[in-house]
């Protein structure tokens, strides 16, 4: 991977972390319905599947280049994970405990119910908040699904890459079982991203010339705007609940609802990523003024995922706000990304440290007895 392809891609999940809080924004409790197009486009469920292939990506990348130990695998994931995962727990549950002492009006929804609080705590620790038709979600933190869903790719790629023979095929099957068809229904996105990291380490990748690179990277951004102008998402929703006998794909799939066109979408990201690869190539080295920024703000983008729709709910459920005021609106979006930044210092930013943690604990429970 070459300097200005990593340096794209660290763009682009930035990218992607800001269009999910921009969807969130858009709800009308925090910006008056004056975002209501946003919300109508979908760009946020969008987003995840543009991380899943990032994630599928860079995972196989970084297992493959480095040929790492099952163990160093292992860890770095749990580190990934847990890293963001454990305060992103700890803040959902303290500002949604405190908000709905102070603002109960606000917080009437079911799901900031203490009585389900060990349930959505145990969930979001295990990922096991969207296995098998079930929909934990923890308070008021609703993008943690697609965590859930990642854990258990991590998982499975892992068995894949260091599992052998019947032991991988048990393992593989056991994890389906225990994921549940909703995370499964999403598996091919992440895959997506696997299969391009192979593609690309073949002769045929290194045979592209410039024109098709170019238009496979154009190309797949036209056909997302054409797709999103004919309302094609919505069509093939449509599609899948006559096929499914008038049940409607959310009640069953929940975030899964659109796998048709989260598959498309997926391939079309592929193919975009591979021609861009394939633009850059000729970057090499070259500097950029704005690469430290991107390299620091892409640090931040789980971060970013995991905290802002907490921290949303809790400062907008303040007597002060008034969601038809674009300057409450400003300082809403402002403070939570700040927020986010911050809390982000102590999180991924350390991941490190969180490394020597996961590796600590993971030793503790290996290591044979005397």
């Amino acid at each position: 991977m070459n300097r200005g392809f990593s340096l794209y891609l660290d763009a682009v999940r930035l990218g992607a972390a800001l269009m999910v809080v921009a969807s969130h924004l858009a709800y009308a409790r925090y910006t008056n319905g004056q975002f209501q197009w946003v919300r109508d486009l979908n760009i946020g469920s969008d987003a995840v599947v543009i991380f899943f292939v990032l994630s599928g990506f860079v995972i196989a990348h970084t297992t493959y280049r480095k040929d790492r130990p099952a163990q160093d695998y292992a860890t770095a994931r749990l580190a990934r994970l847990y890293s963001v995962v454990l305060p992103a727990i700890i803040l959902t549950v303290c500002l949604d405990t405190l908000g709905a002492r102070l603002f109960p009006d606000v917080y009437a929804a079911h799901w900031y119910n203490g009585d389900q609080r060990i349930s959505q705590i145990v969930t979001a620790l295990t990922f096991m908040s969207q296995g098998w038709g079930g929909d934990i979600r923890l308070g008021t933190n609703g993008p943690f699904w697609s965590v859930a869903y990642e854990a258990w790719y991590y998982a499975a790629f892992g068995v894949a890459v260091y599992c052998q023979a019947r032991t991988r095929t048990l393992l593989l099957a056991v994890i389906a079982l225990i994921a549940g068809p909703r995370i499964l229904l999403l598996a091919p996105c992440w895959l997506i991203g696997v299969g391009l990291q192979r593609l690309m380490r073949s002769s045929a990748y290194d045979a592209i010339e410039r024109p098709v690179a170019l238009a496979l990277c154009l190309l797949p951004v036209a056909l997302y705007g054409t797709a999103q102008a004919v309302g094609l998402p919505h069509i093939l929703t449509e599609l899948t609940t006559q096929l499914l006998g008038g049940k409607y794909p959310n009640a069953l799939f929940g975030f899964s609802d659109e796998f048709i066109w989260n598959f498309l979408l997926g391939c079309l990201v592929a193919l975009h990523f591979m021609g861009a690869a394939q633009l850059l190539e000729s970057a090499g080295q070259r500097a950029t003024g704005l690469e430290p920024v991107i390299r620091w703000g892409a640090g931040a983008t789980f971060s970013i995922y995991l905290f802002h729709n907490p921290l949303l709910s809790f400062l907008h459920a303040l007597p002060v706000y008034n969601a038809a005021n674009p300057v409450h609106w400003a300082a809403l979006a402002v403070t939570t990304l700040g927020a986010c930044l911050l809390l982000a210092e102590v999180s991924e930013r350390r991941l490190l440290a969180w490394k020597a943690l996961i590796l600590r604990l993971l030793s503790g429970f290996t290591r044979q007895p005397a």
